[in-house]
C-alpha cells in the first residue's frame, strides 16, 4: 500500500468509548496478485465480481476508511490522541 498527503480526523473504532485523532493518509494506492471487484444487486440477488488487473486509487474518505480497515487485517488497531485530552477553551463575545 502506498500513501500520500495527510490528513487529521476524529475516529471511533471498535470497543473504545472515545474517539481519538488519528493521522490519515489522503490518497492511498493499493496492489495485489488478486483483486476483486463485487458489485451487489440487491433487487435481483446477484452480486456481480470482476477481476481487476491494476491497482486500486483511493482519495478522500475512501483512502481513509481503506488506511482504517488495512490496519484490522495487519491485526492492528488505529492509535490516536484521545479526544479527552483535548484543552478546551471559552471564548466570550
Amino acid at each position: 500500500m502506498r500513501e500520500e498527503g495527510t490528513v487529521y480526523r476524529l475516529e471511533k473504532c471498535g470497543s473504545k468509548n472515545e474517539r481519538e485523532l488519528v493521522k490519515r493518509p489522503y490518497r492511498v494506492v493499493v496492489d495485489g496478485d488478486y483483486i476483486l471487484r463485487a458489485v451487489l444487486d440487491p433487487l435481483d440477488f446477484k452480486i456481480k465480481l470482476k477481476r481487476l488487473r491494476k491497482p486500486l486509487k483511493f482519495t478522500g474518505s475512501g483512502a481513509y476508511g481503506v488506511s482504517h480497515e488495512m490496519e484490522h487485517l495487519e491485526g492492528r488497531e488505529s492509535r490516536g490522541t484521545p479526544f479527552w485530552e483535548f484543552k478546551y477553551e471559552i471564548e466570550d463575545d
